[in-house]
């Protein structure tokens, strides 16, 4: 059969004639294609155009094989994929591309990566070459390789990045200059890692764990006491990698082991996880070793976790606000990679990580904005992610199907997070900038009305829908108990976030806000009361900050009922502040 590009040719003069089938061109010349014409047809070898104009049939571009309009998309696309795996590979260098092999420079000093020696790329399993019909057009390819360069993985750029026209870009070029044209734009933005910078980001910190005993007694301790009711953590994963020692090859696995045994060394009283016998030292020791920021490319899972564990752990210390910071860190990096509006396709272990480590991050934010009064460092129209998974640990490996009629422990996760959410609503509404309120026309007593009235439903509704296991029983026993204190503790933190603002305005919320508060701040430290008594340990910070507010909010009370001469039994509340200062003094010991 012809080519595309073959001419008819008659016969040579004097030849012996032979029935033949006439052959003829059935591709448009090149004008002719670009103006999407109709090519030869019948016997002639011109096409009908440039018979009906007079114009010469001319074949200078090469000739395109016949497939879908987009084969060139589908070969870049798979170009891309191929670039990818390779460079997710730990042996490859996201530099080059290129293989890499290990180097011992003798026992005392750590294995350095180096590039292997180039082989024959046309042996067996070597880089995929170009199609036929793109040989041509390599340049695009060559795009492709920059971009590999580029080190955005496992970056996420969303649709107003610039580039997000990367790909418009590539659909539409067709030709070797555009090829080259995009080369050179990329070449003028684009980073390649330097050695210097190289080095730095594989320095490997030389971290200094405790005995095998002491690692296995922290873990079960942190698993018991931290685990239920801050679930960032899988704890069948998480054991197995301490067990296969994985923290002593990945660094980043290190600091996450560090930040978790630092946390339960507030619940232990052996003498190893102190610093001179001091117990308000415990844990010190293990968190000290980790610097803030080690990666300066790509955010890892373990970076993450490490960066939400180690902001409860200086929480208790005098650098508190230094929790603030990791919050951001760790939420930066999860905008780096995109979980912020990553929707759950599938039902993944790696991505159900991320999801648990998305909404820890954003619960302990919005717990440090309320506390502080900042503003949050996300909010919940700049995020679109799943709810947490309501499948407890031990059942991932089962296709993630929690066995019905077993309570799961994930639920007081899912409801937690659905809590802060109608808190931080209140309080970007309720306690906004007057600029803010100015242009959301957020002013006016009616609207006040308005909005305590709608987020007071909101908080009805959430009280509603409380599971029967996490509803509060004080002879409930086990992790429930502890989750469903929490969880109520919280619900009457965020109604006093909602009334407080009102407490001592004169206007129509000023009465029922202080009522709502008092009684809230009742219950909260009614709870809390019980919680310490039967557990008798430090308790984590969801329950400190209600413990401090609501006995604020008596001491108001107290103080401006007997300035107003209001009838009000002293004794009672001043009870309930007692317990307050009782459970700030039980955690101040350690």
């Amino acid at each position: 059969m012809p080519s595309d590009g073959e001419h008819s040719t008659p016969p040579a003069p004097g030849a012996a004639s032979k029935p033949t089938r006439q052959r003829r061109t059935q591709r448009s010349c090149d004008i002719c294609r670009q103006r999407k014409s109709d090519g030869p047809s019948g016997s002639s070898t011109k096409c009908s155009n440039c018979l009906d104009f007079g114009c010469p049939c001319t074949y200078i571009d090469p000739p395109r094989k016949r497939g879908p309009k987009n084969k060139l998309v589908e070969e870049l696309q798979q170009r891309i994929a191929v670039l990818e795996d390779k460079l997710r590979s730990p042996s490859i260098c996201s530099l080059c591309a290129r293989p890499l092999q290990c180097r011992s420079n003798g026992a005392s000093t750590p294995s350095v990566l180096q590039h292997a020696p180039e082989t024959n790329t046309t042996s067996t399993g070597a880089e995929p070459q170009p199609p036929e019909e793109l040989a041509g057009d390599i340049s695009q390819y060559a795009l492709v390789d920059r971009f590999g360069q580029m080190s955005m993985k496992d970056e996420y750029f969303g649709a107003a990045s610039g580039f997000a026209l990367v790909n418009n870009v590539i659909a539409v070029s067709t030709s070797r200059q555009d090829g080259h044209s995009i080369t050179h734009l990329v070449e003028l933005i684009h980073h390649v890692r330097r050695q210097w910078e190289e080095d730095l980001y594989n320095q490997r910190p030389h971290y200094v764990y405790p005995e095998c005993d002491l690692i296995a007694s922290l873990l079960e301790l942190y698993f018991t006491n931290v685990h239920p009711t801050f679930p960032v953590l899988h704890r069948p994963s998480f054991e197995q990698c301490v067990a296969k020692k994985l923290h002593l090859s990945d660094p980043g696995f290190g600091a996450v082991l560090l930040a978790v045994l630092a946390i339960a060394s507030r619940y232990s009283d052996d003498p190893r996880v102190m610093v001179d016998g001091n117990p308000l030292s415990s844990g010190w020791k293990f968190v000290a070793q980790v610097q803030v920021v080690r990666t300066y490319f790509k955010p890892s899972i373990h970076q993450v976790q490490f960066y939400c564990v180690s902001s409860r752990v200086v929480v208790y210390s005098q650098f508190e606000q230094v929790s603030w910071l990791y919050l951001g860190l760790g939420i930066r990096f999860l905008q780096h990679r995109g979980e912020y509006c990553r929707k759950r396709e599938d039902y993944e272990f790696k991505n159900e990580l991320w999801n648990r480590a998305f909404w820890s991050l954003a619960i302990l934010d919005r717990m440090a904005a309320t506390f502080t009064g900042r503003p949050a460092t996300i909010r919940m129209e700049e995020y679109d992610v799943e709810p947490p998974l309501e499948v407890d640990d031990e059942y991932w490996d089962h296709g993630f199907a929690q066995p019905l009629g077993e309570p799961s422990f994930m639920s007081y996760f899912g409801c937690f997070s659905r809590l802060w959410e109608v808190s931080i609503k209140a309080l970007r509404r309720l306690y906004a900038s007057n600029k803010c309120k100015i242009r959301m026309d957020w002013i006016g007593i009616e609207w006040e009305q308005n909005t305590v009235a709608e987020l007071d439903t909101a908080m009805n509704d959430f009280f509603d829908s409380i599971p029967p296991h996490l509803r509060w029983d004080p002879n409930r026993r086990g992790a429930f108990f502890e989750q469903s204190a929490i969880l109520h503790v919280t619900y009457y933190y965020a109604q006093i976030t909602i009334h407080r603002p009102y407490i001592h305005k004169q206007n129509a919320l000023a009465v029922p806000s202080l009522s709502i508060c008092t009684d809230a701040a009742r219950s909260a430290l009614y709870i809390a009361d019980i919680w310490i008594n039967r557990l008798q340990r430090v308790p984590l910070p969801f329950l400190l900050a209600p413990v401090f507010v609501s006995a604020v909010v008596l001491l108001l009370n107290i103080f401006g009922s007997k300035r107003a001469g209001l009838p009000i039994d002293i004794p009672k509340d001043l009870a309930h502040v007692e317990t307050a200062l009782r459970v700030l003094k039980f955690t101040k010991s350690r």
